[in-house]
């Protein structure tokens, strides 16, 4: 993995961590940690790995919270990271 890849991967991973920590209540969702971004060659295209810790009920509902708010988050994302191009989120 090139140099410049590897440092937008793990200062991804870092601005991620953050959005979802101001926008997720741990109480309703569990706690939310961002384990690795997987990027695309292109930069254009990232895949997040979350764990997430509560039980099951937590668990499903923090899933679903993070799919709902991709947007949200790319968005505070981009304004994070200066890129040419913010990557589209999976989780």
């Amino acid at each position: 993995m090139s140099v410049r890849k590897e440092r937008v991967r793990e200062l991804l991973k870092r601005e991620i961590g953050e959005a979802i920590r101001s926008q997720f209540d741990v109480s309703q969702v569990g706690l939310i940690n961002v384990n690795d971004v997987d990027l695309a060659g292109d930069l254009k295209s990232a895949v997040v790995y979350v764990s997430i810790f509560g039980n099951a009920d937590q668990k499903k509902r923090g899933l679903t919270r993070l799919t709902e708010q991709r947007i949200r988050i790319q968005s505070m994302v981009a304004r994070a990271v200066v890129l040419k191009f913010t990557p589209v989120l999976r989780f």
